[in-house]
């Protein structure tokens, strides 16, 4: 049995946690690094978010300022990527989890990359402080069910 039942029910979880957590933290200013937009292809179910740098501000924003550093675009109709994943919809589940390293599912193909991936690969490092965000998310939206046992969590 899959993660995630159906593309709607992906994009209330991965979409909800990408817009309501990942664009609001400090790393994810780390965006910009890239160069361009990354757009996440998903298999099982199939569905498309893609992450959508903003153009950064000539003003110094000011600290109440509501702005994130990206914007997602759910669906098939989000910018030409410059990186783009590919992956099913419990790989990346575990991803987000901190169960899969990234270097070993290229290597595996569990997740597909097409673009500059040394971009990517300089901000692995910086998704420590994200990972823990993930289980957060699922409990505080009723889905601690989509959690694994405690001990099985890596990070």
């Amino acid at each position: 049995m899959t993660v995630f039942k159906d593309a709607e029910a992906l994009y209330d979880i991965l979409g909800g946690f990408f817009s309501d957590r990942v664009r609001w933290t400090d790393e994810a200013h780390l965006i910009h690094q890239v160069g361009g937009p990354i757009t996440f292809i998903f298999e099982r179910p199939a569905a498309q978010i893609c992450w959508v740098p903003e153009a950064a501000s000539a003003e110094p924003e000011e600290p109440s300022s509501e702005r994130a550093p990206f914007r997602l675009v759910l669906g098939a109709a989000g910018p030409t990527p410059l990186l783009t994943f590919r992956q099913d919809g419990d790989t990346a589940h575990r991803f987000w989890l901190g169960l899969l390293d990234l270097q070993q599912a290229l290597a595996r193909q569990q997740v597909r990359a097409q673009g500059p991936l040394s971009r990517a690969m300089k901000l692995l490092p910086h998704l420590d402080a994200i990972y823990p965000l993930y289980p957060e998310y699922l409990t505080s939206r009723g889905h601690g069910d989509l959690l694994p046992p405690a001990a099985g969590l890596r990070r």
